[in-house]
């Protein structure tokens, strides 16, 4: 028993220094490894390859012929590193479309002077090859620039909208109160985002109702969530703008509808997703696809529009389905598995160094920590300029991609070995400390079995003692009969 505690109260003393040391020396930040100056923006969960069709059905069931539709179908965009598509077929029953862009750089399909029997229907259909990726960025106060005020983007992205009243009293009074002490960007659109969730409860809409109608409600769907969460920037001067696109819960699923979410925009890192109905802050998973964002001129934010003048019998129908395919699917590149394998390993070595922090390694092995560290660091930024590169010079992504590939392996070997040596030595001083802890109980139960041996020869020389006093006595008393007698 009192070994058993012993043993329990040295474990949990050594435990508790590696735990305290840990807290005050952390590990080494990404940000700050000496001679590593690149701002690491982003880190990669997952990484996703696969089909996407957009199929929209427009049904005429009247008695007489539509002969001067239009449709218009935004074309899912590469305008973030964070997804590539290419659209690889585009098939309708009247022939291609002509592409429109506008300058926000929304590109749309576009079918003029669609004709549709009576009692018949079209369909139109557009299919994708994607290679998308889960990201989290890794957002720091201290490394967000100013903004220019000045520029384009900045004016552009803080003004109102018809749906995005930014310019509202009552809403701009809101966004004062909701930010009201803080000077940090970062911090002030995450306290937009978590009032956003909290004061809206979701509630689907069958139409667009706007910032101030959410705000006023406290209800709504995607599109509500959006827009309060953009007009809310935009009041307090951080730009701020709607992504309109597919969002789905699994790599292989069939949507109806489309989905809503937005992005802030942060000097230094570019624009920052934030999809408050899914509540998520700063990260986007790898299966939101972006068709049409900033401020569209052609259409409203839709995943598409007919318009003709005899459409109040017409209905329509979409679906949107979503497939995964192997890595080497995506045209026959190799740099889909490069980067998904380099994520793996990236993942498995930030792993083994928790354990190996955990372990104390930064106190036993303070330089091959530091090493491991900055290995990560390094394949992450790899990796984060093979994705950036992707679209505009695939050569060089590959190139980044195989150096990410090559830097994560060796950085999972560095931290899978500091885990060995910090277990090692943990092992063995947990056996040193068993052992003094065992020598020093033998000791003792060698002093507990001594005294009451000491007890007990008193107690016989005593009883002896006593004994040869009751002789004595008996004798004395028989001698006095004796001489008595006589």
């Amino acid at each position: 028993m009192i070994r058993n505690k012993i043993i329990a109260i040295a474990f949990l003393c050594l435990v508790g220094a590696l735990a305290f040391h840990n807290l005050v020396h952390p590990s080494v930040d990404a940000e700050t490894i000496e001679g590593n100056s690149s701002l690491l923006k982003y880190e990669v969960k997952d990484v996703f390859v696969g089909n996407l069709t957009q199929k929209v059905e427009i049904n005429n069931p009247s008695n007489y012929e539509v002969t001067d539709g239009e449709l218009f179908i935004p074309v899912i965009r590469n305008e973030t590193a964070r997804h590539s598509v290419v659209l690889r077929n585009v098939s309708s029953e009247i022939g291609p479309p002509t592409f429109l862009n506008d300058e926000f750089g929304n590109t749309y399909a576009h079918w003029n002077n669609v004709a549709i029997e009576r009692k018949e229907s079209l369909a139109f259909e557009m299919n994708y090859r994607v290679l998308s990726f889960g990201i989290r960025y890794l957002t720091n106060s201290n490394m967000v620039s100013d903004y220019d005020k000045s520029s384009d983007l900045y004016k552009k992205y803080t003004q109102p909208e018809e749906l995005v009243q930014s310019n509202n009293p009552e809403l701009v009074s809101k966004a004062q109160d909701i930010t009201r002490g803080e000077s940090s960007t970062l911090k002030k659109a995450s306290k937009i985002c978590d009032f956003v969730i909290r004061h809206v409860h979701y509630s689907a809409q069958d139409e667009e109702r706007g910032a101030m109608w959410a705000l006023e409600n406290k209800t709504g769907d995607c599109s509500e969530y959006s827009y309060l969460f953009v007009a809310l920037c935009r009041a307090v001067g951080i730009p701020a703008r709607i992504q309109v696109g597919f969002a789905f819960s699994s790599t292989s699923e069939t949507i109806e509808d489309g989905h809503m979410w937005a992005e802030y925009y942060l000097g230094n890192y570019g624009w920052v997703p934030v999809d408050a109905t899914w509540r998520d802050f700063n990260t986007l998973d790898s299966r939101h696809f972006v068709s049409m964002s900033s401020i569209p001129e052609i259409m409203p934010y839709a995943n598409f529009l007919f318009n003709n003048t005899k459409d109040s019998e017409l209905t329509d129908k979409q679906t949107i389905s979503l497939k995964p395919l192997s890595s080497d699917a995506f045209d026959g590149s190799l740099f889909p598995e490069k980067a998904s394998t380099a994520v793996r390993r990236i993942q498995q070595a930030k792993l083994s160094m928790f354990v190996a922090e955990s372990l104390g390694a930064s106190l036993i092995f303070a330089s091959d920590a530091e090493k491991a560290d900055e290995a990560i660091f390094t394949s992450q930024i790899q990796l984060q300029d093979a994705i950036s590169q992707w679209e505009s010079n695939q050569e060089v992504a590959q190139l980044n991609a195989t150096d990410a590939l090559k830097t994560s392996d060796e950085a999972l070997q560095h931290a899978s070995m500091l885990v060995y040596k910090a277990s090692a030595v943990l092992i063995s001083t947990l056996i040193m400390i068993m052992l003094v802890a065992l020598a020093f109980i033998g000791r003792y139960q060698m002093q507990c079995e001594k005294k009451p041996l000491t007890r007990q020869s008193t107690s016989i020389n005593h009883i002896r003692a006593d004994a040869v006093d009751s002789v004595s006595n008996r004798n004395g008393r028989l001698k006095s009969c004796s001489q008595n007698s006589w």
